[in-house]
Protein backbone atom coordinates (compact mmCIF):
# COMPACT_ATOMS: atom_id res chain seq x y z
CA UNK A 1 0.00 0.00 0.00
CA UNK A 2 1.44 3.35 -1.00
CA UNK A 3 2.15 5.95 1.62
CA UNK A 4 0.43 9.34 1.48
CA UNK A 5 3.74 10.90 0.53
CA UNK A 6 4.27 8.46 -2.31
CA UNK A 7 0.75 8.92 -3.62
CA UNK A 8 1.21 12.68 -3.54
CA UNK A 9 4.47 12.35 -5.42
CA UNK A 10 2.78 10.23 -8.07
CA UNK A 11 0.07 12.83 -8.52
CA UNK A 12 2.75 15.49 -8.94
CA UNK A 13 4.40 13.23 -11.50
CA UNK A 14 1.48 13.79 -13.88
CA UNK A 15 2.48 17.42 -14.31
CA UNK A 16 5.26 16.99 -16.82
CA UNK A 17 6.40 20.55 -17.32
CA UNK A 18 6.47 22.29 -13.96
CA UNK A 19 9.27 24.77 -14.35
CA UNK A 20 11.29 26.62 -11.77
CA UNK A 21 10.20 30.01 -10.48
CA UNK A 22 12.01 33.29 -10.83
CA UNK A 23 13.94 34.55 -7.81
CA UNK A 24 11.18 37.06 -6.97
CA UNK A 25 8.50 34.38 -7.29
CA UNK A 26 10.54 32.04 -5.11
CA UNK A 27 10.92 34.67 -2.42
CA UNK A 28 7.18 35.27 -2.37
CA UNK A 29 6.51 31.53 -2.27
CA UNK A 30 8.70 31.32 0.83
CA UNK A 31 7.62 34.46 2.66
CA UNK A 32 3.89 34.78 2.00
CA UNK A 33 2.79 31.45 3.57
CA UNK A 34 5.07 32.09 6.57
CA UNK A 35 3.41 35.44 7.27
CA UNK A 36 0.11 33.67 7.97
CA UNK A 37 1.81 31.94 10.92
CA UNK A 38 3.65 35.04 12.14
CA UNK A 39 6.97 33.63 10.90
CA UNK A 40 9.69 35.18 8.78
CA UNK A 41 13.09 34.27 7.31
CA UNK A 42 16.41 36.04 7.49
CA UNK A 43 17.90 37.15 4.18
CA UNK A 44 20.61 34.48 4.47
CA UNK A 45 18.00 31.77 5.07
CA UNK A 46 15.99 32.94 2.06
CA UNK A 47 19.03 32.85 -0.19
CA UNK A 48 19.94 29.38 1.05
CA UNK A 49 16.45 27.99 0.41
CA UNK A 50 16.45 29.40 -3.12
CA UNK A 51 19.90 27.95 -3.76
CA UNK A 52 19.14 24.47 -2.39
CA UNK A 53 15.73 24.12 -4.05
CA UNK A 54 16.86 25.49 -7.42
CA UNK A 55 13.64 27.58 -7.28
CA UNK A 56 11.51 24.48 -7.91
CA UNK A 57 8.03 25.02 -6.37
CA UNK A 58 7.53 21.63 -4.71
CA UNK A 59 11.06 21.68 -3.28
CA UNK A 60 10.45 25.13 -1.80
CA UNK A 61 7.23 23.92 -0.23
CA UNK A 62 8.90 20.80 1.17
CA UNK A 63 11.94 22.57 2.61
CA UNK A 64 9.88 25.34 4.18
CA UNK A 65 7.52 22.80 5.72
CA UNK A 66 10.46 21.03 7.36
CA UNK A 67 11.93 24.34 8.51
CA UNK A 68 8.67 25.48 10.10
CA UNK A 69 8.24 22.19 11.93
CA UNK A 70 11.82 22.07 13.20
CA UNK A 71 11.86 25.23 15.26
CA UNK A 72 9.68 27.28 17.60
CA UNK A 73 11.44 30.49 16.64
CA UNK A 74 9.43 33.09 14.77
CA UNK A 75 12.46 34.02 12.71
CA UNK A 76 13.99 31.15 10.74
CA UNK A 77 17.70 31.68 10.22
CA UNK A 78 20.51 30.17 8.18
CA UNK A 79 21.48 27.66 10.89
CA UNK A 80 17.98 26.20 10.88
CA UNK A 81 18.07 25.72 7.10
CA UNK A 82 21.58 24.24 7.15
CA UNK A 83 20.55 21.72 9.81
CA UNK A 84 17.51 20.42 7.91
CA UNK A 85 19.07 20.02 4.46
CA UNK A 86 19.99 16.32 5.02
CA UNK A 87 16.40 15.62 6.11
CA UNK A 88 15.08 17.50 3.09
CA UNK A 89 17.02 15.33 0.65
CA UNK A 90 16.18 12.16 2.56
CA UNK A 91 12.48 12.90 2.15
CA UNK A 92 12.88 13.66 -1.55
CA UNK A 93 14.99 10.55 -2.10
CA UNK A 94 12.53 8.18 -0.41
CA UNK A 95 9.43 9.77 -1.87
CA UNK A 96 9.46 12.24 -4.74
CA UNK A 97 12.52 10.94 -6.60
CA UNK A 98 12.02 7.27 -5.79
CA UNK A 99 8.49 7.27 -7.21
CA UNK A 100 9.74 8.68 -10.50
CA UNK A 101 12.60 6.21 -10.62
CA UNK A 102 10.38 3.20 -9.92
CA UNK A 103 8.19 4.03 -12.90
CA UNK A 104 11.15 3.41 -15.20
CA UNK A 105 11.92 0.15 -16.96
CA UNK A 106 15.42 -1.31 -16.93
CA UNK A 107 15.96 0.17 -20.38
CA UNK A 108 14.85 3.57 -19.10
CA UNK A 109 17.28 3.30 -16.19
CA UNK A 110 20.20 2.53 -18.49
CA UNK A 111 19.34 5.70 -20.41
CA UNK A 112 19.13 7.69 -17.15
CA UNK A 113 22.50 6.36 -15.97
CA UNK A 114 24.02 7.35 -19.31
CA UNK A 115 22.72 10.89 -18.82
CA UNK A 116 24.13 11.04 -15.30
CA UNK A 117 27.54 10.02 -16.68
CA UNK A 118 27.58 13.01 -19.02
CA UNK A 119 30.02 15.71 -18.03
CA UNK A 120 27.19 18.19 -17.65
CA UNK A 121 23.48 18.62 -18.22
CA UNK A 122 21.77 19.12 -20.61
CA UNK A 123 23.38 16.11 -22.27
CA UNK A 124 23.61 15.69 -26.02
CA UNK A 125 21.86 12.71 -27.58
CA UNK A 126 25.13 11.69 -29.24
CA UNK A 127 26.86 11.66 -25.85
CA UNK A 128 24.11 9.48 -24.38
CA UNK A 129 24.41 7.06 -27.29
CA UNK A 130 28.17 6.95 -26.78
CA UNK A 131 27.72 6.14 -23.09
CA UNK A 132 25.34 3.32 -24.05
CA UNK A 133 27.63 2.17 -26.86
CA UNK A 134 24.79 2.20 -29.39
CA UNK A 135 23.85 4.18 -32.48
CA UNK A 136 22.05 7.47 -32.01
CA UNK A 137 18.99 6.44 -33.99
CA UNK A 138 18.38 3.41 -31.76
CA UNK A 139 17.76 5.45 -28.60
CA UNK A 140 14.70 7.24 -29.96
CA UNK A 141 12.07 4.84 -28.49
CA UNK A 142 13.53 5.04 -24.95
CA UNK A 143 13.94 8.78 -25.28
CA UNK A 144 10.27 9.11 -26.25
CA UNK A 145 9.18 6.90 -23.34
CA UNK A 146 11.10 8.97 -20.79
CA UNK A 147 9.73 12.21 -22.19
CA UNK A 148 6.22 10.79 -22.06
CA UNK A 149 6.76 9.71 -18.44
CA UNK A 150 7.89 13.19 -17.52
CA UNK A 151 11.42 12.14 -16.54
CA UNK A 152 13.34 14.08 -19.20
CA UNK A 153 12.64 16.85 -21.68
CA UNK A 154 14.35 18.25 -24.80
CA UNK A 155 16.18 21.25 -23.34
CA UNK A 156 17.69 22.38 -26.62
CA UNK A 157 18.17 20.90 -30.06
CA UNK A 158 19.57 17.37 -29.67
CA UNK A 159 20.03 17.90 -25.91
CA UNK A 160 18.15 16.34 -23.00
CA UNK A 161 17.79 17.20 -19.33
CA UNK A 162 15.82 15.91 -16.36
CA UNK A 163 12.49 17.62 -15.73
CA UNK A 164 13.20 18.25 -12.05
CA UNK A 165 16.37 19.57 -10.39
CA UNK A 166 18.61 17.24 -8.40
CA UNK A 167 17.39 14.05 -10.09
CA UNK A 168 20.87 13.21 -11.34
CA UNK A 169 22.27 13.69 -7.85
CA UNK A 170 19.55 11.44 -6.48
CA UNK A 171 20.86 8.69 -8.76
CA UNK A 172 24.39 9.36 -7.54
CA UNK A 173 23.38 9.52 -3.87
CA UNK A 174 21.36 6.35 -3.92
CA UNK A 175 24.00 4.45 -5.92
CA UNK A 176 21.26 2.47 -7.57
CA UNK A 177 22.25 -0.29 -9.95
CA UNK A 178 20.43 -1.97 -12.81
CA UNK A 179 19.35 -5.45 -11.62
CA UNK A 180 21.77 -8.08 -12.84
CA UNK A 181 20.55 -10.94 -14.97
CA UNK A 182 19.74 -13.94 -12.70
CA UNK A 183 22.41 -16.61 -12.81
CA UNK A 184 21.41 -20.25 -12.99
CA UNK A 185 23.53 -22.47 -10.74
CA UNK A 186 25.28 -25.60 -12.03
CA UNK A 187 23.23 -27.78 -9.67
CA UNK A 188 19.98 -26.54 -11.18
CA UNK A 189 21.30 -27.16 -14.67
CA UNK A 190 22.30 -30.70 -13.72
CA UNK A 191 18.89 -31.42 -12.25
CA UNK A 192 17.19 -30.14 -15.36
CA UNK A 193 19.34 -32.34 -17.54
CA UNK A 194 20.77 -29.35 -19.40
CA UNK A 195 24.33 -29.94 -18.18
CA UNK A 196 25.82 -33.31 -19.23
Amino acid sequence: MLSDEKSYSERLFLYKEVGSLTEDQSQKAIEEPAKKFGTSYTKEALDKIISVTKEYPFFIQQLCQIAYGSTNNKIIDMDTIENIIPEFFRILDTGFFKVRYERCSDGDKKFIFAMVKCDELPCTISNIARQLDIKVKTISPTRAQLINKGIIYPARHSELDFTVPEFSRFIQRSEMRIPAEPKVSLSILRLSGRLL
